[in-house]
């Protein structure tokens, strides 16, 4: 009875230890989340690793098993920003049409104004930062690929003749600017004001402009 009692109680203990399994994508996610975050609080100068470490409840040997350093780090959360952005307007515009997309990455909201903070943060150390510039502009490029059929299928007749990359490339810059404007001036560029000046933009080029406000996200 005593062996019996000893062998149950073994294979409890292994039981209740076993390790979790970790999904290392997801954890990585997490991370570029949590430097979202203190990017957005601290810009980029004032983020490091341990302020990232601390924002995802881990420690700093946790963040360093997966990214080497803070460069490494960046790139990757801004190629995760970059994807998920680019999922979404595909996904807004086969449902709503082009504005809808493009609203994607405009901030309208508070997740969305985080994004392009977090975007606008990362350009501006890329400045100063040759090897960073290089790996954004390449996410960049990736990106503007990834776009240019979903605006191609949009574009008129006309505008097709004159160059799709080119009318991309104007309505992307717009985008651009708008989101500049609304991040440094939000009370002059409220998210309605920022719509407005979008579809009075694509008016201009000869595209689709209308949308109702349910279909923005």
């Amino acid at each position: 009875m005593a062996f019996t009692q000893h062998a149950l109680y073994i294979t409890t203990v292994r039981i209740t230890t076993m390790p979790r399994v970790v999904n290392h994508e997801e954890r990585r996610e997490e991370i570029a989340e949590a430097a979202w975050r203190v990017i957005e609080r601290c810009g980029t100068a004032g983020t490091n690793l341990r302020k990232i470490a601390g924002e995802a409840g881990y420690t700093t040997g946790v963040i360093t098993h997966y990214f080497r350093n803070k460069r490494q780090l960046m790139v990757f959360a801004f190629g995760l920003l970059v994807d998920r952005s680019t999922s979404r307007m595909a996904e807004a515009v086969r449902e709503a049409g082009v504005v809808a997309a493009l609203a994607q990455v405009l901030p309208l909201d508070e997740e969305r104004r985080r994004e392009t903070t977090v975007w606008l943060s990362l350009l501006g150390a890329s400045l100063t930062d040759p090897d960073l510039a290089s790996e954004l502009r390449e996410r960049y490029r990736r990106a503007r690929e990834a776009t240019l059929p979903m605006f191609k299928s949009v574009l008129p007749e006309k505008a097709q003749e004159n160059g799709p990359d080119d009318v991309a490339d104007e309505i992307l810059a717009v985008v651009d600017g708008i989101t500049v404007d609304a991040l440094t001036d939000p009370e002059r560029y409220p998210p309605g004001r920022q719509l407005e000046l979008l579809r009075r933009a694509l008016a201009r080029l000869g595209l689709p402009a209308e949308t109702s406000e349910d279909e923005l996200g």
